[in-house]
């Protein structure tokens, strides 16, 4: 019998709601060409295999090349529905990447703030100037921390389906693997994703 996961959303850390869910609560229901994933599955589907150490790269050119999908490390998942998530698409992050600073979807253009006149309600101010997260949809909007016996995952919501209209020019996700004050030489990962309607991982 699996074990229940822990969810905590991270702006919930002070304890005031966390659910415990297992995998047969929520089992998958799904069409036939949109399904969606509970977090158990997801992480029930993590390889935990060796990184590659010198991984291949795709979509060079104009902006720095991604790693590969069939190359990016298999603690590193992306699902473009997850229940948990609203029916959202979603970034899985465990081990070493569990705790990045940051993490994006981009569109072929490598632009992270889409659609242009926002969402939520953002005003030009929010949506321009601070670039809040809540004012894209190729942002997490809230990020769940999964305490799993077989090792703890974050979550992290996007604004969109990747199912959905918004979705269809998204071609890699790029982390801000830690934040490094007042410079613009943050270190970054960036891994393609074969399509936007496909699972990664």
């Amino acid at each position: 019998m699996s074990q229940p996961l822990i969810l905590i959303p991270r702006f919930l850390k002070s304890g005031l709601l966390v659910a415990l869910l297992s995998t047969a609560h929520l089992a998958s229901a799904q069409t036939a060409t949109e399904k969606s994933w509970s977090i158990a599955d997801i992480l029930n589907e993590r390889a935990f295999k060796t990184i590659v150490s010198k991984p291949r790269y795709c979509q060079g050119g104009v902006f720095k090349p991604c790693v590969c999908p069939r190359d990016v490390p298999s603690i590193v998942q992306y699902r473009p529905s997850v229940k948990e998530c609203g029916g959202k698409a979603a970034m899985i992050l465990s081990g070493k990447y569990k705790n990045v600073f940051s993490i994006v979807v981009r569109d072929r253009e490598n632009k992270d703030r889409w659609p242009p006149q926002g969402i939520n309600g953002c005003s030009a101010y929010e949506r321009d100037t601070l670039g809040l997260n809540k004012c894209s949809a190729f942002k997490a909007q809230k990020v769940i921390d999964v305490v799993d016996s077989r090792g703890d995952a974050s979550v992290h919501c996007l604004g969109a389906s990747g199912y959905s209209v918004l979705f269809k020019r998204v071609t890699r996700m790029t982390a801000k693997l830690s934040d490094v004050p007042n410079s613009n030489s943050d270190p970054l990962a960036r891994w393609c994703l074969a399509k936007p309607t496909e699972a990664l991982n």
